[in-house]
């Protein structure tokens, strides 16, 4: 994939209004350290749990942000590091690091609808690379943790590197938003082309300030000129463009999943990591049912206002 700096922008950033921070990595393209560009896989993976398991409607029916609450008290718990731990220690992988591989709440949308999503950004080539290897075993045991139908991994720079050569596209904030301006965005995406908003192939990811969009099962003209006018409604950048035309990056993705109606003990997951750590990763999933669980009862119970909703989780009891 180009570079930022290679890119002829020709979209202009909105001017006024301020979009507040929800610590995400910010991951564009090439991340450039010391004027050596660093390679970089962006990929989501969604903490709430599937709904055909159990019954979660107390939960998905709130409001993005108390959704993200959730989210937010999920990583503070420690549901990442322990699953970082244990692979780290089991020797699993051996290249991620707090250098290579951040994590944070951010907005993932799909089908029409946005939700907080764990987003990460990990850089993928240099001295301190973590290897796609490492990464998909990450991503992986995060999503039988989080008991999810599929988890979500882009190379931005190569087509090779994952299950399948995609085109993309990445629309700028010029600083990081929040998860309801990136819903809104996606929203406006729905409302120019509703083909690229609520299908089975539509969706986005946001990291940092980077809404990233695979192409919808549309033709390229046309998801390039919906993104195109998004970007100018909405007043983001569009990128790539090159030498005036807007373009595609060119990457490649997977949706590593598993199927929890034929398969509810997550074999298809654990099928793809050693046998010495289902247990392990077992008692981390039990843990993180549990944790859901308390967040149901508490929602269908409560009766509360909206704040007092997102106080509720923002202190759940994380045992």
């Amino acid at each position: 994939m180009l570079s930022v700096s290679s890119i002829e922008i020709g979209s202009s950033i909105k001017e006024g209004g301020i979009m507040k921070s929800v610590h995400v990595f910010v991951a564009l393209g090439s991340m450039v350290l010391g004027g050596t560009a660093l390679a970089e896989t962006v990929g989501s993976v969604e903490p709430i749990i599937n709904n055909g398991v159990i019954e979660t409607g107390a939960l998905t029916g709130q409001d993005l942000d108390i959704r993200a609450a959730f989210a937010e008290r999920l990583v503070q718990c420690g549901v990442i590091d322990d699953v970082e731990r244990l692979l780290a220690a089991e020797r699993v992988t051996t290249t991620i690091n707090d250098r290579n591989t951040r994590f944070r709440v951010a907005a993932g949308g799909f089908q029409g609808r946005t939700s907080p999503t764990f987003a990460f950004s990990a850089i993928d080539s240099g001295a301190n690379a973590a290897s796609h290897a490492d990464i998909q075993a990450l991503t992986d045991s995060l999503g039988f943790v989080m008991t999810q139908d599929s988890v979500f991994l882009l190379d931005e720079d190569r087509t090779t590197s994952f299950d399948f050569p995609t085109s993309y596209v990445v629309l700028q904030f010029p600083r990081t938003p929040l998860l309801e301006d990136s819903a809104a965005l996606f929203e406006t995406v729905g409302a120019i082309d509703p083909a690229l908003f609520d299908t089975d192939t539509s969706g986005y990811t946001q990291v940092g300030r980077s809404y990233v969009s695979l192409q919808s099962d549309v033709p390229e003209e046309e998801f390039v000129a919906g993104y195109v006018e998004a970007a100018r409604i909405f007043g983001v950048r569009y990128t790539p463009v090159i030498h005036g035309t807007p373009s595609l990056f060119q990457g490649s993705a997977a949706f590593p999943g598993n199927d929890w109606t034929q398969h509810p003990q997550g074999e298809d997951y654990l099928a793809r990591l050693p046998a010495r750590i289902h247990d392990a990763l077992r008692r981390l999933r039990d843990s993180h049912l549990r944790f859901t669980r308390r967040a149901v009862r508490k929602l269908a119970h409560a009766d509360g206002h909206h704040r007092e909703l997102r106080q509720l989780m923002s202190h759940l009891d994380c045992h």
